[in-house]
């Protein structure tokens, strides 16, 4: 935890540009709402310079470690216990840990997970394209049994930024949906609906079952992380000099 406070120090790392693709106003609004979820923890927000505008196919989110990497060098060295990777894909997690030497979340993951603590099976609202491989990723957290499907909600990322309200109605209509395949739990799979405000409490109003906001598990899962690791040897992070020594 960071010795001046006691907190943990945590990073938000957006995976996209978003203060060219919808402005800064948008990139400081999001850090408002992620220090409201997380009221003890010291929490910062990063838009990177490059990257793809947004993760919604396999080349998107192969365009993430090169974009971050850079980056992910310098985290431990500014103080951050955990990083967050702002994409529910969780694109190059264990790239950029090893490389920075910390942990960092997929919030993704994360939201998976709480999601069979909240019920015997979930289904995923995705936005409209999405990357694949949902199945895949779910196969190999072991969750596979209790997955229902994949459903998606019409907009793409950049819609749902720009007018949530708008696409609201279908987002009810394909929780609904998934209601009635037999998911007990809706877990959101665009961030884009994670931020709308009010749109997750809406949604499991309407549906009438828990709604997973993966953004919120992703900040529980990190300052856990922290405390796990509460009074251990930060490691340093990896590299290219040391592991060619090995």
């Amino acid at each position: 935890m960071s010795s001046s406070s006691g907190r943990p120090h945590l990073l938000y790392q957006l995976v996209s540009p978003l203060h060219r693709s919808a402005g800064e106003t948008e990139v400081a609004r999001r850090l408002e709402m992620l220090r409201g979820w997380a009221p003890n923890s010291t929490i910062e927000i990063a838009s990177p310079k490059n990257g793809p505008a947004a993760v919604e196919s396999a080349a998107d989110a192969a365009m993430v470690f090169p974009s971050l990497r850079r980056d992910a060098e310098r985290w431990t060295a500014d103080g951050y216990d955990a990083v967050i990777i702002g994409c529910f894909s969780d694109p190059s997690t264990e790239a950029l840990t090893e490389i920075a030497g910390l942990p960092v979340i997929g919030p993704g993951e994360a939201g998976l997970l709480a999601a069979v603590q909240l019920g015997e099976r979930f289904s995923v609202l995705s936005s409209n394209p999405t990357p694949p491989g949902l199945r895949r990723r779910i196969r190999g957290i072991g969750l596979e049994p209790m997955f229902v499907s994949e459903v998606l909600v019409g907009g793409s990322v950049a819609e749902l930024v720009s007018d949530p309200d708008r696409h609201m109605p279908f987002v009810e209509a394909q929780g609904r949906a998934c209601v009635e395949q037999g998911a007990g739990v809706i877990v959101l799979g665009c961030f884009a609906m994670s931020f709308a405000p009010g749109l997750p409490e809406r949604l499991c109003e309407a549906v009438g079952v828990p709604v997973v906001n993966p953004v919120v598990a992703g900040l529980r899962a990190a300052e856990a992380t922290v405390l796990y690791r509460a009074g251990l040897t930060r490691p340093h992070a990896t590299s290219t000099k040391n592991r060619s020594a090995e």
